[in-house]
């Protein structure tokens, strides 16, 4: 029986109050809510009357595998207890689940509440709806500028550069994100004006005296305390420092004027020109006479001075930089566009809804929005809603519940209902690290500072550690107290979140030290290319894997909690850990030559990889060649292979103009080099001139197939992946078009639109080593797991700032604009206060994200890092540490710039020597210490020497087996050169009858082997028109996929008909004069038609199908007899008659009237492998019924054509 410590033994039993449980990382919260859950059903509470909330959908899952297993056991004591039996069967059903499911669960309960089809699909391909909301931006943008709306404009021109208007579009997006989380977006959208309302006294605004009055006191309050601690150094009263202390003493005054100025309201104009006073006199300079003693508080003053100076040119240039006049101007503007945007937001969340309502879709946000209206709207039916669920549940058990957002929170209120029910909330504010989902640590704090002084509430704290040594403990408690603050996190660290070491299982002898391997980024290299040349480089990673080797070489000793032994150290034991996936590819490689295995949790990011690059730049070359940038990029790719001589060469040529000017004039020179750039600009034009008549998703594979960028990128290392990334951008670009979108530039605006906002394509990698491989994964995939040892690397890496630098920053309450004057921006002081908001906000984030990385550790931590001037950030490090107070002062942390600024002060205050990596001992690991690992070189020349003529003599045995497999001969060498899929479009000719074989009229293309047909003749009907005959033959099949055959027959309906595809955005309205009318009047009227018009209901439309089909149906001769292919398609149309089916299809082919049997003939011989492959799928399909006749409508002739 597990025994529970006394917090736990209270979070599992209290009752009768709601309750907030504070848990830190390793404490056993999992187990806590199972043991809770498990109590409550003993104690006779269905598992049914629980709600229990998971952050994700695999948590569910282990909680309900958990539960099911604790009731298992307890079946084993009571054998006849039937309740239990019951609650083991009911648990797979019972609401444990994402608070998305359960939001999906009330709307499918009660959409009639919001008036809502309850026949609607989620929408779950995140592309797919951002194409949805891409589409809807587009429409609402048109309607804005098709009608000449002003302000309109001027808010895109205010945000957009001279050649796109992505930054208004970007600004729209990521407003509707923000906005769709909270519990009632109009009212959060109308509130976000107000903070530009200031009249005509800044001083007496809203604005100033509850925002950023008390912002700028507490800023320049830390820097007079910053001042007075120098003042109050013994030694600045020496005779040595008479000038400094001078020096700084007026300097104090100013800055208490300042101060004061602010404090009591003095005029805007007044507060700024004190501001502008808080400067230093002239320098002073150090003598060599001074004391030892003197100098280092001399160096501390010119630090300090620095230091306050920046800090002052912050504030000046975020709230200072303009008199009061020009301010108030900037926010009067601000305020006018923000009502645009206001606008423009509210119609495109309109638009996007009815987007999905159309398709009868929702989303994600959706499921949320529309649970919340079922749970309070003020409606008898939405009354009914909520007490089901308030009568429902005896408890709502919310797990991570340091990550709910504001609507999310909402939900819950709504179904919380005092003295029906309880609420049991299990999170760590400390490892909050969603705010990109746009989580609410503050939410949890709330409760966090207020539980428990009433007896409605309670608060438990789980304090104790079950998951770590006690050096690892330490070590993490060592580096935190300074960080987490309650003026930075919202926790007082020290004080109330400390980890208590609880895991008193490890054996005493175990080893455990922590370790700090760092280098100087810039000494290391230089020292690789002294040793290796300039081919070799430096990467953090081979620190890492030096230290990994060690460990392996003295037989570090882990131990296993299976088994209660330890063992020797296993390459699944360690993990690496990073903030971002960056680094990932080049570790991948490392591993890869030092011949480690590795396990990849996750790819790098998708648009930073080499091949997605390479293909982007292509395609903006394609769509404009007159870009220098791309240009060079793809001619010195692997496509081309242009090296830097020869760029230059073509440069020497024509100095003047753009580079695609320069390789034109150097196409002309007869020489190798002018053949090379003259083949380059012929496929360069070649698919120019294909995208303008192609598809994007076309021009893509030919972009491939030109190139061999497949084969290219699949021999590279993790060419398999790389591959995968390449397909699933033609993937995309079908469904972009597929969604309604078209033209080049505009897809590739959308790409960069997804990788700016981290939109990711790439799939997992996958590994057959990965049972005994080093594991590597981001800080937020490592959320929830344990390693025994844990690297984590990337702590010298710059944090991302983006988003404070552009245009407009969203916070949790404001949205700042930057607005355009004639000749230069100006921030607005919305957009100064809000950046300063965000980026505390993103900085608190970025250190609970290092909590969570660090505490991942079981037996060992590594940190890792590779910094550039690594000595003088030493001392900064150290002067920035409060060493009486043990904290870093708030105006260091807001301004850190990567993660070893928040770990570098308590680390660097007990750096007292260093070793290095082959200094580490078993018996110095098990010393109960933090070691300072220096990185050198380790490779000896001898060393280095006897490596090379290992490797040449494996090197032998390598080209031996490279000859074998070069002259290898694969013996289905045909199914290389063709697809696995192939659409009915493509094949339909290999069903015809035997004697047309030839495939006369098809083409191949080599990389995909897929048949395509030629265009034919035009239909009379399309000929002369500005839309493609394609285009207009999709519509004519269109209209006829919708027409509604119930209801009286008459030919007047087809305009009814058309006119409502065109409402609903089915059908783009300039298509519909190019429609014949009369060809389509003709089929709806016909005889043949006459049978849907009695039995609509027996008619279907655009049936799709997937059917395996042997290989040597479709190939003559194939080599592989068991091999299939799976065909797709979509039937046009068939009737289920009395006897069987009737298919047919309509065609918009071209039928020569002079010789009109022929030509029908002709079409039929076409068509009819085609038709044979629906029947055959259709007689699949169905078992009741099959084919009985085959038709081809002929619109051009208006004929109905049987088909044999």
């Amino acid at each position: 029986m597990t025994n529970f410590t006394k917090e736990q033994d209270q979070a599992i039993n209290d009752a009768g109050k709601d309750i907030l449980v504070s848990a830190s990382a390793g404490s056993g919260k999992t187990t806590v809510l199972v043991e809770r859950v498990l109590k409550k059903i003993l104690s006779g509470t269905p598992v049914s009357s629980l709600l229990i909330i998971t952050f994700t959908k695999a948590a569910a899952r282990e909680m309900k595998e958990r539960i099911k297993q604790k009731i298992s056991d307890q079946l084993e004591i009571e054998p006849d207890n039937q309740f239990l039996r019951s609650q083991l069967l009911d648990v797979d059903t019972a609401n444990i689940s994402t608070i998305d499911s359960f939001c999906l669960d009330v709307i499918r309960r009660f959409y009639y509440v919001i008036d809502l089809d309850p026949q609607f699909s989620v929408l779950t391909d995140e592309t797919q709806a951002e194409l949805l909301k891409e589409r809807a931006l587009r429409e609402i943008e048109a309607d804005y500028l098709e009608g000449d709306n002003q302000d309109f404009q001027d808010f895109y021109d205010n945000f957009s550069g001279d050649r796109d208007a992505e930054g208004a579009r970007n600004l729209l997006l990521q407003l509707y994100n923000t906005a769709t989380t909270e519990p009632n977006y109009e009212k959060f959208l109308d509130n976000l004006p107000t903070c530009y309302e200031v009249g005509d006294n800044l001083i007496r605004s809203n604005l100033w005296q509850q925002q950023i009055k008390p912002l700028l006191l507490k800023e320049i309050s830390d820097l007079k305390a910053e001042v007075e601690a120098l003042l109050a150094e013994p030694e600045i009263n020496s005779s040595d420092l008479v000038k400094v202390k001078e020096n700084y003493d007026i300097f104090s005054n100013r800055l208490d004027s300042f101060w004061e100025s602010l404090n009591t309201d003095q005029p805007y104009n007044e507060i700024r020109a004190n501001l502008m006073n808080c400067k230093f006199e002239k320098a002073v300079r150090k003598s060599k006479k001074w004391s030892d003693e003197s100098i280092e508080v001399y160096q501390d003053s010119q630090d300090l001075k620095l230091d306050l100076n920046d800090q002052l040119k912050k504030i000046f240039a975020s709230f200072f930089v303009v008199e009061e006049k020009e301010q108030i101007a900037v926010l009067q503007k601000s305020e006018k566009i923000v009502k645009t945007i206001v606008a423009a937001e509210k119609k495109l969340i309109q638009k996007f809804s009815q987007l999905k309502r159309e398709q009868n879709l929702i989303d994600y946000s959706d499921m949320e929005q529309f649970a919340f209206s079922i749970l309070t709207t003020d409606t008898s039916n939405a009354h009914i809603a909520q007490e089901y669920y308030q009568e429902k549940f005896n408890e709502i058990l919310i797990d991570e519940y340091q990550d709910v957002n504001a609507l999310q929170e909402n939900i819950i209120k709504a179904i919380k209902k005092k003295g029906q029910n309880t609420l049991f909330m299990v999170g760590d504010v400390k490892q909050s690290i969603y705010g990109f989902r746009q989580a609410r640590p503050d939410l949890f704090l709330s409760k966090y500072h207020t539980y428990g002084k009433d007896n409605d509430s309670e608060k438990i704290i789980l304090a104790d550690n079950f998951r770590s040594t006690k050096r690892v403990t330490k070590t993490v408690n060592d580096l935190f107290n300074p960080i987490l603050t309650t003026n930075f996190g919202g926790i007082d660290y020290k004080k109330e979140g400390q980890l208590q070491f609880g895991a008193s299982y490890y054996p005493s002898d175990l080893p455990t030290a922590s370790e700090y391997i760092f280098t100087d980024k810039k000494q290391t290299q230089s020292a690789y290319e002294d040793q290796y040349g300039d081919e070799m480089d430096f990467s953090e990673v081979q620190m890492v894997i030096a230290r990994i080797k060690q460990l392996k070489a003295e037989n570090f000793q882990v131990w296993d909690r299976r088994t209660q032994l330890k063992r020797p150290l296993e390459y699944s034991d360690i993990a690496i850990i990073t903030r971002t996936r960056s680094d990932n590819l080049q570790v991948m490689q490392e591993f890869a030559k030092a011949d480690l295995p590795l396990f990849v949790t996750d790819a790098q990011n998708y648009f930073q990889t080499f091949e997605l690059i390479m293909i982007m730049n292509y395609l903006r070359l394609i769509d404009n060649p007159q870009q220098d940038i791309p240009l060079v990029a793809v001619m010195r790719s692997p496509l081309f292979n242009f090296k830097e001589p020869e760029l230059a060469q073509i440069r020497v040529k024509t100095p003047a103009g753009n580079f695609y000017t320069a390789l034109t004039s150097f196409a002309s020179v007869n020489s190798s080099l002018g053949k090379k750039c003259k083949e380059f600009l012929q496929q360069l034009e070649t698919l120019r001139s294909f995208a303008a008549t192609h598809r994007i998703s076309e021009l893509i594979w030919s972009i491939y197939e030109k190139t061999h960028l497949l084969e290219i990128v699949t021999g590279l290392p993790n060419g398999q992946q790389r591959r995968v990334n390449l397909e699933s951008l033609y993937e995309r670009a079908t469904s972009y078009e597929s969604a309604g979108f078209k033209g080049l530039y505009q897809f590739i605006s959308f790409i960069e639109r997804m990788r700016k906002n981290q939109k990711d394509l790439a799939q997992p990698l996958l590994s057959d080593k990965a049972d005994n491989a080093v594991k590597l994964m981001t800080i937020h995939a490592s959320k929830g797991l344990e390693f025994p040892i844990v690297f984590v690397m990337g702590l010298g890496h710059q944090y991302q700032t983006r988003d404070l630098s552009g245009n407009f920053t969203i916070s949790q309450n404001e949205l700042g604009l930057t607005i355009k004057e004639k000749n230069y921006r100006i921030d607005s002081l919305v957009k100064s206060l809000a950046d300063v908001q965000k980026r505390q906000q993103m900085l608190e984030e970025e250190a609970r994200i290092l909590y969570v990385g660090l505490t991942r550790a079981q037996q060992k931590l590594i940190l890792v890092a590779s910094v550039n001037e690594i000595e003088n950030k030493r001392k900064k490090w150290v002067s920035e540490l409060d060493q009486k107070k043990d904290i870093i002062p708030l105006v260091k942390k807001i301004n850190a710039q990567s993660p070893l600024d928040f770990l570098g002060p308590k680390l660097e205050q007990k750096h007292e020597f260093d070793q290095t990596i082959r200094d580490m001992t078993s018996a110095l690991e098990e010393q109960d210490k933090l070691y300072y690992l220096k990185f050198n070189l380790d490779l000896e020349p001898e060393k280095i020497k006897d490596q090379n003529e290992d490797s040449q003599e494996v090197n032998s045995n390598v080209n031996k087996v490279v000859k074998e497999l070069y002259n290898f001969k694969y013996p289905f060498e045909d199914a290389t050169k063709t697809t696995a899929y192939q659409s009915v479009s493509e094949i339909k000719k290999a069903f015809n009858d035997p004697i047309d074989t030839e495939l006369e009229n098809s083409r191949l293309i080599s990389s995909s082997n897929r048949y395509l047909q030629p265009i034919d003749e035009t239909p009379t009907f399309l000929e002369g028109q500005k839309f493609t005959g394609a285009e207009i033959g999709t519509a004519m099949h269109l209209v006829l996929q919708y027409y509604n055959y119930e209801g009286n027959k008459d030919q007047e309906n087809l305009d009814q008909e058309i006119d409502q595809l065109v409402e609903l955005g089915k059908l783009n309205s300039l298509m519909v004069p190019h429609l014949s009318k009369e060809a389509l009047n003709w089929f709806v009227m016909s005889d043949f038609a006459k049978e849907f018009w009695k039995q609509p209901d027996k008619l279907h439309r655009e049936s799709q199908f997937s059917s395996l089909v042997n290989a040597s149906e479709l190939f003559n001769d194939f080599s592989d007899p068991s091999a299939k292919v799976l065909v797709h398609g979509t039937v046009d149309g068939y009737f289920e008659a009395k006897d069987g089916l009737i298919l047919f299809d309509y065609k918009t082919d071209f039928v020569d009237k002079t010789n009109e049997e022929q030509a029908i003939e002709k079409i039929k011989q076409k068509y009819t492998g085609q038709l044979r492959l629906y029947e055959q799928a259709l007689n699949e399909m169905n078992n009741d019924k099959k084919v009985i006749g085959k038709y081809l409508i002929l619109l051009d002739a208006r004929k109905v054509v049987p088909v044999d």
